[in-house]
């Protein structure tokens, strides 16, 4: 057994290795598991338990059965299936051929989804049994290149499926659970998987993501976040998101530690699993935290064996009370986004802190000085870019190098070049503009203060404004025209989305149908909370101009002059929003 100074020595010089291109990747990692820890548990999934060696087996079905439909390096298979073992095994199976897997977001509905899929020009597609009805409601905007084909993961039932749709399950069975040849063939520079994402500003986006990126986020997780090969980490977190995937996934990767799978995050049911499975780790977003310290407090709080908590927006003031209730050794603060260029740990645990410009010896980036207004970076004299002073706020910049590349968005040039700024401080730099605004601290310590650009997170998932303005104006009604923003709501983390909108001349809205229209299109996260009736339509056109206005006033109605309406957490509808309904959320009578 290493010493912690010995792993984290181990996991350190894994990272910088990743900086030169390797034979090296997630398929590689997991036969290497397979030989040297192949009793040990990878995944435990309710009654279920899977070794390393049976992981591997499992995906070599996987990656000999896509060998026998003719896929090769380079082609892509989508896949949409709830966060349990064959989700992980389908997208490690392929990867041995250097498949890239498209993780689609189920969240999302209709027109979004069918586009996630054809933007990654996807040759199969794999769903999950519990996905099925949703997928066959796009079925016919579904645009497959050769093979096209369409598979059912099926949890060893026999259900009657739709003309067109294979069961999976049966053609596994005939498949060889030997190691592909192919494996060797796929490198560190080679894409893994596609995630999806709205950036800062726009629509969605498929975000190609390395399996060097994989690995070292993985070995990062090991060296500074107590991440080792006796982990038991609680994964509730959806695997399509960052966090889920190449902390969760990338981490267990890394040491050979065990996942305890869960479909979804139950906080009703939490520390019974933890104590259930003695699981001693845990991933979540700040949200989960703030969910699970205001169930009512028991005498047993802190009989249990967690350890440690990652988490990406817990308050500053929760962490203390959160680890002493719960006899929590460590809270690590830490913040990235799916594009991941850099790494921002707080694993000194300084209060208030997400992280670091530096990490591991390694420069990750700057905070610099912007135009709070417009977002406009600003410069000196010489056209460089002006880095921000302990106290000052400022963009936050990452720095695009050999280890923390950015492939850019899929089939998005100008999104892409809309990210990169070149030349920043000296000739022939490049670095990736995050859009999140942070204040510099002494010794290099960064927190976040909030985001720039027209996305907004709420739930601990990014919203693309101008998506959800899409959908609204969409709807056949009364609306003449829509903007999307985020604001602030006083006690929650992030922004909730709040619609400005101008009626059609004598046209009244009916909000039974609106609600009907808005759950059928959006997932739960990206409906807007707050709708704001704009009177004068060219208000809403010179929108850009006054958003920072609008963000500003927030949502009291002491601010806000126009006619507002709020998405009633009860009664699942929009209603008046008053004075009154201000006050209960600041009294925390309305809970989100």
């Amino acid at each position: 057994m290493k010493s912690v100074k010995q792993q984290k020595k181990y996991h350190s010089d894994c990272i910088k290795a990743l900086k030169k291109t390797q034979p090296w990747s997630l398929g590689a990692e997991v036969e290497k598991l397979a030989a040297e820890r192949g009793k040990h548990p990878a995944i435990i999934y309710y009654d279920r338990m899977i070794t390393w060696e049976e992981f591997n087996r499992m995906a070599n079905r996987y990656a000999n059965y896509a060998i026998s439909q003719g896929l090769k390096k380079g082609d892509v298979v989508a896949i949409i299936m709830a966060g349990r073992p064959e989700y992980l095994i389908a997208l490690t199976g392929l990867s041995k051929l250097g498949v890239i897997v498209a993780l689609l977001t189920p969240e999302v509905r209709g027109e979004v989804l069918a586009a996630s899929i054809n933007m990654a020009e996807a040759r199969a597609v794999i769903v999950g049994n519990e996905y099925l009805e949703l997928f066959q409601g796009i079925n016919e905007r579904i645009r497959l290149h050769e093979p096209a084909r369409r598979v059912v993961e099926c949890e060893n039932q026999r259900p009657q499926l739709p003309a067109g749709f294979g069961n999976l399950n049966e053609f596994l069975a005939e498949a060889s659970e030997e190691n592909p040849g192919t494996t060797a063939e796929v490198n560190s520079d080679d894409t893994l998987v596609y995630l999806y994402s709205a950036g800062s500003s726009g629509n969605r986006k498929a975000i190609p993501i390395l399996h060097k990126r994989f690995l070292a986020v993985g070995h990062t997780a090991g060296a500074f976040t107590h991440m080792n090969s006796d982990t038991i980490q609680y994964v509730s977190l959806p695997l399509h998101f960052n966090s889920g995937f190449n902390i969760c996934f990338g981490g267990a990767v890394a040491t050979g530690s065990t996942m305890v799978l869960r479909k979804r995050f139950s906080v009703h049911e939490f520390w019974d699993v933890v104590r259930r499975y003695h699981i001693n780790y845990f991933v979540a977003v700040g949200e989960m935290c703030r969910y699970i310290y205001n169930q009512v407090a028991r005498i047993d709080d802190s009989d249990n064996p967690l350890q440690t908590v990652v988490c990406n927006g817990m308050w500053g003031g929760l962490i203390e009370p959160f680890k002493k209730r719960f006899g929590i050794d460590h809270v690590i603060e830490i913040y990235g986004s799916t594009e991941g260029v850099g790494s921002f740990i707080n694993h000194q645990e300084i209060t208030d802190m997400c992280g670091n410009l530096t990490l591991a010896g390694i420069r990750q980036g700057e905070v610099v000085r912007c135009n709070f207004d417009t977002g406009e970076l600003m410069k000196d004299e010489n056209g460089r870019l002006i880095k921000c002073t302990p106290g000052h706020t400022g963009v936050l910049i990452s720095e695009i190098n050999e280890l923390n590349v950015f492939p850019g968005y899929l089939n998005e040039p100008e999104a892409t070049e809309s990210k990169i700024i070149r030349n920043a401080f000296k000739d022939g730099d490049q670095y990736y503009i995050t859009n999140d605004l942070m204040e510099l601290h002494e010794g290099d310590n960064i927190s976040f203060v909030d985001r720039l650009g027209d996305s907004y997170r709420w739930k601990g998932k990014t919203v693309s404004a101008n998506q959800v303005a899409d959908v609204l104006l969409k709807f056949f009604g009364p609306i003449d025209d829509v903007t999307v923003y985020g604001v602030k709501v006083p006690g929650m983390e992030g922004r909730a989305g709040m619609a400005a909108m101008t009626y059609i001349e004598g046209e009244k809205m009916d909000w039974k149908r609106f609600m009907q229209y808005v759950n059928d299109r959006m997932p739960e996260h990206a409906r807007p909370l707050f709708l704001r009736v704009v009177q004068d339509s060219e208000g809403v056109n010179l929108l850009d101009q006054l958003k920072n206005k609008y963000k500003k006033e927030g949502i009291s109605p002491s601010t806000v002059k126009d006619p507002m309406f709020f998405l009633d957490p009860v009664k699942e509808t929009y209603v008046p929003y008053t004075m009154e309904t201000y006050n209960a959320i600041l009294e925390n009578r309305i809970r989100f």
